[in-house]
């Protein structure tokens, strides 16, 4: 099982993604629950479950957990080919997390994530320093939650860096304490 932070909703969101799975058993009673309304699910029935129920069945040998789409090898091989050209948002908004989730399944998925991330926080930065244009939007755009967070963090450290080039990063104040002992 891949360990998760509890409070963390983005990881929790994560975990929401739905990853392909097959029955090892029949099950009765389960109702509509994805076959359609019929009340028993037979034995190899293919169900698409959120990654956090997928995974604690696959635990109980309830289900046989396959690798999501986001993470099949054909789609590690285009995110190698041309990292920055990816619209991560429109795959998986939280690919990042739900990459990390994944990575005892997969082992190659921890490297594909780190190739990943180092070559586009590169271009995350580089947005954050010089301002956005049209080709900066369009990456933007494209950016999943971890990096729009990147993104954030990284203008506000230019923010900072340009007040204190002005002087205007820090202004000494007197302390309530001294305030009070004068009046």
């Amino acid at each position: 099982m891949a360990r998760r932070n509890y409070y963390d909703i983005d990881d929790i969101l994560a975990g929401q993604e739905r990853v392909p799975c097959v029955l090892r058993a029949d099950l009765d009673g389960l109702g509509s629950a994805g076959s359609g309304g019929a009340s028993k699910v037979h034995r190899n029935a293919r169900w698409a479950l959120p990654y956090w129920m997928a995974d604690r069945l696959n635990e109980e040998d309830y289900v046989d957990m396959e690798v999501s789409p986001v993470f099949s090898k054909r789609a590690n091989r285009m995110y190698a080919a041309s990292p920055e050209s990816m619209q991560l948002r429109a795959i998986c908004q939280h690919y990042y997390q739900f990459g990390l989730q994944l990575g005892d399944m997969v082992p190659e998925i921890p490297h594909v994530l780190r190739n990943m991330y180092v070559q586009r926080v590169i271009k995350v930065a580089r947005i954050a320093q010089q301002g956005q244009n049209v080709e900066a939007l369009d990456f933007v755009q494209s950016l999943d939650k971890t990096e729009t967070r990147m993104l954030k963090l990284c203008q506000q450290a230019q923010s900072a860096i340009s007040d204190w080039h002005k002087n205007q990063a820090y202004a000494l104040k007197r302390a309530a304490v001294v305030s009070a002992a004068g009046s």
